[in-house]
């Protein structure tokens, strides 16, 4: 079984294994701005959590696109789409920073999240929408937590960025500028995550970008 379907892994079995969701993202400050981290980042590993199954022998990378909205923006998706608008009131009715994921896997979708506030980096995942939908009553809503980190690097491959979820599949998506990595490059990335958290498994590098993939469907 490859890593084909995002959404599956990222969102929807974070949830139904839960562990001790964290709703302030247990206060920790995060290295974030939505400056830095508007833009396209390649997924080029994962730190798995205990449940991540050990026969997943492959890993494919894809591409997310980070872009910010406001509560005016998704709005107006609200108005123009046919469906219950009550499942994104969470997002529209308060001030915050709300951001969209647009992930280009087989069956590209957005997730939009709103910040969470006095936590930098700390964002509440509310909505999805598959990006061929035109309905919200189709749209799945979410109350998953997860935390927005870059890491500096000394190199000339640039920052990582990492998403820190709350779930027993994933611990952190790790993103990067450019596809590709080594276990070497990331280092950084499992030393700051084990002292955040506690022992963690040996990351695992994406075997190759989804387009390749595809060439083969």
């Amino acid at each position: 079984m490859e890593l084909l379907y995002p959404l599956l892994y990222l969102i929807l079995l974070s949830r139904t294994e839960a562990k001790g969701i964290s709703w302030s993202c247990d206060d920790y400050q995060a290295n974030f701005t939505v400056k830095e981290v508007v833009g396209t980042w390649h997924v080029v590993a994962i730190i798995p959590e205990k449940l991540f199954p050990d026969n997943q022998n492959k890993l494919t990378c894809y591409k997310v696109e980070f872009s910010e909205t406001d509560a005016a923006g998704l709005q107006w998706l609200v108005n123009n789409t046919v469906g219950s608008k009550h499942k994104v009131d969470r997002l529209t009715n308060s001030e915050g920073t709300i951001i969209r994921q647009r992930y280009h896997s087989e069956r590209p979708f957005d997730v939009w999240s709103k910040s969470v506030e006095d936590v930098n980096g700390c964002f509440k995942q509310v909505l999805s929408l598959d990006t061929d939908k035109t309905e919200l009553s189709k749209a799945i809503t979410h109350d998953d937590m997860m935390q927005l980190h870059l890491l500096e690097t000394n190199d000339q491959a640039g920052p990582f960025l990492l998403q820190m979820l709350w779930g027993r599949m994933i611990s952190v998506v790790v993103y990067r500028r450019h596809e590709g990595v080594t276990q070497e490059e990331l280092k950084p990335v499992y030393e700051m995550t084990s002292e955040l958290r506690g022992p963690q498994r040996i990351p695992r590098i994406c075997d190759r970008p989804f387009r390749d993939v595809l060439k083969e469907i």
